[in-house]
């Protein structure tokens, strides 16, 4: 009789033991769910930090552009108040270029 009331408590010991590798699973199953998420969450705060800068010096870029524009016009618009004939020449030599290079 001590056979089997030794052998049902090792079942019932065997499935005690089961049911802690199950809860234990279960725990790390969620503290890797957890990792998982705060990862992904650091993850998409660089790539926004990243876009960020990105359209930051995007901005400076485009800026620093417009400002070069407006001088390259201005210099144009001062050599042509300088020297109108000369100007009209050039732009009628152009046009004149551009015309012979559409032909072709």
């Amino acid at each position: 009789m001590t056979d089997t009331s030794s052998h049902g408590s090792g079942s019932e010991d065997l499935e005690r033991q089961f049911q802690v590798i199950r809860d234990d699973i279960t725990k790390l199953t969620g503290l890797l769910r957890e990792i998982g998420e705060a990862k992904a969450g650091e993850a998409r705060d660089a790539a926004l930090a990243e876009a960020a800068e990105l359209l930051e010096r995007s901005r400076a870029t485009l800026d620093e552009g417009r400002l070069k524009a407006r001088q390259a016009t201005a210099s144009v618009e001062g050599y042509i108040r300088e020297k109108p004939v000369q100007s009209a020449l050039i732009a009628l030599g152009v046009g004149f270029f551009v015309g012979l290079m559409s032909r072709r």
